[in-house]
């Protein structure tokens, strides 16, 4: 993602030769990574208002790939109970929903 004024500032959630410094949202600890002349560009309430956006953006990720790996759990189930097969309905109950997982892990944070 790029931001910025006079010269673009990036923004990202994992480093990049552009973005090597890593910072937290100030309420969680989230990392994101930014460029070099980051603190130059935001304070304040500009940076409150930038990290609501990164945050926002980060979560609604979070909640699509949750309901994907939802949605691939499930269709391992159903096919494993169609076609009666013990050992995928077995790998499908220990499938894991890492977004899920993070997502509850945020959500219990907040409340």
């Amino acid at each position: 993602m790029f931001f910025g004024g006079g010269y673009p500032t990036m923004i990202d959630r994992f480093p990049l030769p552009l973005c090597p410094r890593a910072r937290h949202f100030t309420n969680r600890t989230v990392p994101y990574f930014v460029g070099e002349h980051f603190s130059k560009e935001w304070s304040g309430g500009h940076l409150k208002n930038l990290e609501r956006s990164v945050e926002e953006d980060y979560i609604s990720n979070l909640r699509n790939n949750c309901w994907k790996e939802k949605l691939q759990k499930e269709g391992m189930l159903y096919r494993a109970r169609y076609f009666g097969d013990s050992d995928l309905y077995e790998r499908a109950q220990r499938a894991r929903t890492p977004s899920c997982a993070k997502l509850s892990e945020i959500s219990a944070s907040i409340h």
